[in-house]
C-alpha cells in the first residue's frame, strides 16, 4: 500500500475551495468541485479543515467592553462639552484668519499670476482635505466597523 501524498494528483485549484465552502461558485463550477472532492482524498481533507476553521471564526465570541474602557472617549459630560469647544473654537479661528488674509491678498491689485503661485498649493490642500473630510462623514454613517478598534 503507498503512503497518500500532500499533493492533489491532478492540477486543481484550491482557491476554489474557499468559493465552494461560501457558495459563491456558479452552478458548473460547485458540481465541477463537488466531483473532485468525492474522487480526492487530499482535497477532501483541506476542504474539511477549511469548513472545520470557518465553523471556528463563526462561532467565536467577543466580549465587547464598556464605554469606559476606550481611552480615546472622554470620561464625562464636562470633558466632551470642553473637547467640542475647544474644536469649535479651533475651526472657528483657523476659518476666520484664512478669510482675513485671502482678502487682505485679494485686495491688493497684483498680477493674477503671483496670486495663483501664492494661492495654488495652500488651496490645493485645503481642496483635499476637505475631500477626504467629506468622504470620511459619509462613511460614517454607514460604517460597519466604527466601534472596533485595535
Amino acid at each position: 500500500m503507498e503512503p497518500m501524498s500532500n499533493v492533489c494528483e491532478r492540477s486543481f485549484d484550491e482557491v476554489l475551495l474557499s468559493g465552494y465552502l461560501d457558495d459563491a461558485l456558479t452552478q458548473a463550477e460547485a458540481q465541477r468541485i463537488r466531483i473532485h472532492l468525492e474522487d480526492c482524498g487530499v482535497c477532501r481533507g483541506l476542504f474539511d479543515e477549511l469548513a472545520a476553521l470557518r465553523e471556528a471564526a463563526r462561532t467565536t465570541t467577543f466580549q465587547e467592553p464598556d464605554d469606559a474602557a476606550w481611552p480615546e472617549l472622554p470620561k464625562t459630560r464636562t470633558s466632551r462639552f470642553s473637547r467640542s469647544l475647544g474644536w469649535l473654537m479651533v475651526v472657528s479661528w483657523v476659518a476666520v484668519v484664512s478669510v482675513l488674509a485671502l482678502w487682505r491678498f485679494l485686495s491688493q491689485a497684483g498680477d493674477p499670476l503671483e496670486a495663483f503661485i501664492v494661492l495654488g498649493l495652500p488651496g490645493g490642500f485645503v481642496m483635499l482635505f476637505a475631500s477626504v473630510l467629506l468622504d470620511r462623514l459619509r462613511e460614517l454613517r454607514t460604517d460597519r466597523y466604527r466601534g472596533v478598534f485595535r
